[in-house]
């Protein structure tokens, strides 16, 4: 807050004459008193628009209805040309003014506003003034008033050190206003940073990216794509911010009607492109009605690269014209070249876990057979038991064992016995139920599965399923070098939770099975036999 000072008081005394004018230059000093009781006082950010409207309106008016009573009355030229040039420079920095003002918190606003209410004040006491007199002397016969030049020219004096006085504040508020636009990046960049670290998919990445860097920055728009894989039009990938109908509406495409196009031209070339000013750059005249419609005064787009070759291109837009200066530039292309290390972390990180389960796949994995090892056994069976005591089902665990494999070795030789367990392998997995599980314990010794038993699954059931199984060996297996083969097997089972209801018991109680079977293997009626069988 600062202190208040007490309104400025129009009265006759500076009136010159001419009622419009003066009801005018009444309103402008409402329009200054309003500004520094908000100065003291505090004001909103709409309430300081309004009056910045307010102001801007008062001027273009104001000026004009002078300008007219100059051409109605012989006003002396010298007195004109001045006056009309004061108007002219006003209205080029008010401009200026608007667009400064209109990126600042509201107490700057309220500077400038009354920079602006101070300069129309000096034209009013000193320009003005020499124009009322001009007007009193034409009304008292008198068309050349005496010592007027001297004055004119103080008048004319005072204008011009204000003028530069503001000027000077405008460049201090624009490098004010740099820095943080600035600031506001660096920022993005860093959280960027943060984002990229705690992203856990692609997706993920792209959309907080483009949200962070629109809702920190001076930009109000941002998107990623890149073409389609079997289209030339670009894909959204990701999107943020106010102006995206601009995207949708006009979604880049690598065709020649679309070949200036900044993303377009960003991707083919692989270089960092900006305009500071789309709908005045002749490039992207195509597109100037939809840029002006969704406020893409300045726009940049850059390349996106991944392991090292363009992946996609991030395209920015801007609601105010010149946003991008060399700082502003260099941030972009690093939050570019970040997003690009990001994704290579997620590539690399997919990498180790593919690898990872690679790995994981072969410890698991039997080399000779490829079916399940022990150490897969050692966890599959645990939780099969689990499973089935959560659901109230049943299952039975074999251990299986070829007889007279031996022999194969002896006869043959270890490769044929080997290629005779690859080729076992291949026919037992194919012949049990696609949820069963089977796996190779070790040498000839195989540990099947058998999930999911309900309760009418009794014994003669699981007993034509093995009966089925033992249909896909019968068949003499090739050995090489014209050698075929036949081989026996034995299968103690042990039923869950009949038999037992840990999985230390259910292997000891199937391979007691097993044994017995193996004992009886000349003279029994089935090569199975259950753990609750008699002995």
């Amino acid at each position: 807050m600062v202190q208040e000072l007490p309104d400025l008081q129009w009265g006759p005394s500076i009136a010159i004459g001419d009622s419009l004018v003066d009801a005018q230059h009444q309103r402008l000093f409402e329009a200054f008193n309003a500004a520094v009781r908000g100065h003291a006082h505090g004001m909103v950010q709409a309430d300081a628009d309004a009056l910045m409207a307010e102001l801007i309106v008062y001027a273009r008016e104001h000026f004009r209805d002078e300008a007219a009573l100059m051409r109605r009355l012989p006003i002396d030229p010298a007195h004109r040309d001045m006056h009309l040039r004061a108007h002219a420079r006003f209205e080029a920095f008010l401009g200026e003014a608007r667009a400064v003002a209109g990126e600042q918190p509201v107490d700057v606003m309220l500077d400038v506003i009354t920079f602006l209410g101070q300069w129309l004040l000096h034209h009013v006491a000193g320009v003005d003034a020499q124009l009322g007199h001009h007007i009193q002397a034409l009304a008292s016969g008198d068309p050349t008033p005496a010592g007027d030049l001297s004055q004119l020219r103080m008048a004319e004096a005072v204008n011009q050190l204000t003028e530069t006085l503001v000027q000077r504040s405008f460049d201090l508020l624009r490098q004010r206003q740099q820095l943080a636009n600035l600031q506001k990046l660096h920022r993005a960049l860093l959280h960027s940073g943060d984002v990229l670290i705690q992203s856990r998919s692609e997706q993920e990445m792209l959309d907080s990216l483009c949200s962070k860097i629109v809702q920190e920055t001076l930009f109000h728009a941002a998107w990623i794509g890149r073409p389609g894989a079997d289209r030339p039009m670009f894909d959204v990938l990701a999107l943020f911010g106010e102006g995206v109908a601009q995207v949708h509406a006009a979604r880049p495409r690598l065709t020649r009607e679309y070949e200036s196009s900044m993303t377009v031209r960003a991707w083919t070339g692989e270089q960092l492109l900006y305009s500071n000013d789309t709908l005045a750059d002749p490039l992207l005249a195509h597109w100037h009605e939809g840029l002006a419609q969704n406020r893409w005064l300045s726009a940049l787009a850059v390349p996106i690269k991944r392991g090292g070759n363009i992946w996609g291109v991030l395209t920015l837009g801007s609601p105010r014209r010149g946003t991008f200066d060399e700082q502003t530039v260099e941030a972009c292309a690093r939050i570019a070249a970040l997003l690009g290390h990001g994704l290579d972390e997620l590539d690399l990180k997919a990498r180790i876990q593919s690898l990872q389960r690679a790995e994981s796949t072969l410890a698991r994995t039997d080399a000779l057979t490829g079916l399940p090892n022990r150490l897969a056994i050692e966890e599959y069976v645990p939780r099969a038991i689990e499973r089935a005591r959560r659901h109230g089902a049943g299952l039975a665990i074999g251990l299986l064992d070829l007889d007279d494999f031996k022999n194969i070795n002896d006869r043959y030789g270890h490769e044929a016995g080997d290629a005779l367990l690859r080729d076992f392998a291949l026919r037992l997995r194919g012949g049990i139920r696609g949820g069963d599980f089977v796996a190779r314990l070790g040498g000839d010794e195989f540990v099947c599965v058998l999930d999911d038993l309900g309760p009418d699954d009794d014994a003669a059931t699981i007993e034509a399923g093995l009966s089925r199984l033992h249909a896909t060996i019968e068949t003499p297996f090739e050995l090489g070098a014209g050698a075929q083969a036949t081989v026996g097997m034995t299968l103690g089972l042990a039923l869950y939770p009949h038999d037992a209801t840990t999985v230390g018991e259910l292997l000891r109680r199937a391979d007691a099975a097993m044994y017995r079977a193996k004992l009886r293997k000349h003279d029994r009626e089935a090569w199975w036999c259950f753990a609750g069988a008699a002995a």
